[in-house]
């Protein structure tokens, strides 16, 4: 290795380093800061697995290093998706995702790559060998879509910019990526030692920008969560004046019933434009997101008329259709997750509190 690459991966490694211990002590509560740290150690994995003759002087570090470096893809995927998200948990399957990953991996690093060298691997191994970048590539773009699919119902302007900062980056990166995977393939050849520093440069770069951003004085970063409680006072005159127009609307037209209601339509019905409708609901009503503010009232409403002793013998999908759902089963799903139960079984608990009262 040159001077210029041993610099460069020892700077990218430390600044890899340090960002994944700033992201752990995030004052997230859920597991996005565990995801993060794993995905920046998994890079500082690839940082220095990738250098030429790693396994050498690696020596016994070398296969627990290549199964994080491998895994990053993964990392990065459930990572991506629970920053945008109010909170993550992780399931079996996203253990599964991890696990297959690193599996499919370690197998292209280790077995392929020793079979390749002594030219003993078959067509349909190469075949499978390059199937794994076309998995990582995949999951790269998952997480972009998810980040993307997001931003229309994001009521937090923070971050709807870094989900845009995230998705324009990711693109460019995914494509210049693909682009020298292909030349690489057409040609036979290894990475331009050009484009090797020039990759190290980007990632040492971001990584310091990164946890730059995060020792920086201020009441949230981008990985906090932001506080969901109504800050009404932080709007101004104009702004007030659309939340009580908004407010009359849910309360007199009960707007929030509409199928396939978008903020742009509210913001229509309103006066208003789109920027600042995503302020009245986030700050004046506490909200951040737009999804979990029609589902609030929807299922305010649902629960009231489950109570009722005249809507009794009410089909639960007639209340569903009546509250703004267009079928069962998203009203189920919403309403299970808010209260912890479905419509029937809540029906049959209100009555049978009314009836021991």
């Amino acid at each position: 290795m040159t001077d210029s690459e041993v610099m460069l991966r020892t700077a990218a490694f430390l600044a890899l380093a340090v960002l994944a211990g700033l992201i752990l002590a995030a004052r997230r509560r859920d597991h996005v800061p565990a995801l993060g740290a794993l995905a920046a150690l998994a890079a500082a994995s690839f940082v220095v697995t990738s250098a030429r003759g790693a396994d050498a002087w690696l020596g016994g570090f070398a296969l627990p290093l290549t199964a994080l470096c491998v895994a990053k893809a993964a990392f990065f995927r459930l990572f991506a998706r629970g920053l945008f998200a109010e909170s993550l948990r992780l399931r079996g399957r996203d253990a599964a995702l991890v696990a297959f990953t690193m599996a499919y991996g370690l197998w292209q690093q280790v077995a392929f790559a020793a079979q390749a060298r002594a030219g003993s691997a078959s067509v349909a191994e190469r075949l499978a060998a390059s199937g794994f970048e076309l998995w990582v590539m995949a999951l790269v773009v998952l997480a972009l879509r998810d980040a993307w699919r997001g931003l229309a119902i994001d009521l937090v302007e923070g971050r709807r910019r870094m989900r845009i900062l995230f998705v324009a980056g990711g693109a460019c990166y995914l494509a210049a990526a693909v682009l020298v995977q292909s030349y690489n393939l057409a040609l036979g050849t290894a990475t331009p030692p050009l484009l090797v520093l020039a990759n190290l440069a980007l990632i040492a770069i971001l990584a310091f920008a990164a946890a730059w951003n995060l020792v920086q004085p201020r009441t949230a970063s981008w990985l906090d969560p932001e506080p969901a409680d109504a800050q009404p006072e932080a709007l101004s005159a104009a702004e007030c004046r659309v939340l009580r127009s908004l407010q009359e609307e849910i309360v007199e037209r009960h707007v929030y019933r509409e199928e396939g209601l978008t903020i742009g339509a509210l913001a229509r019905r309103l006066g208003t434009r789109e920027h600042v409708l995503r302020r009245v609901i986030n700050r004046g009503m506490g909200y951040r997101n737009f999804n979990d503010f029609l589902h609030a009232y929807r299922i305010r409403e649902a629960c009231a008329r489950l109570r009722r002793a005249e809507d009794a013998r009410l089909p639960v999908l007639s209340i569903a259709l009546d509250v703004g759902y267009g079928s069962i089963g998203p009203f189920n799903r919403a309403f299970k997750s808010r209260m912890g139960m479905t419509p029937t079984r809540f029906r049959r608990s209100a009555g049978a509190a009314s009836s021991g009262a």
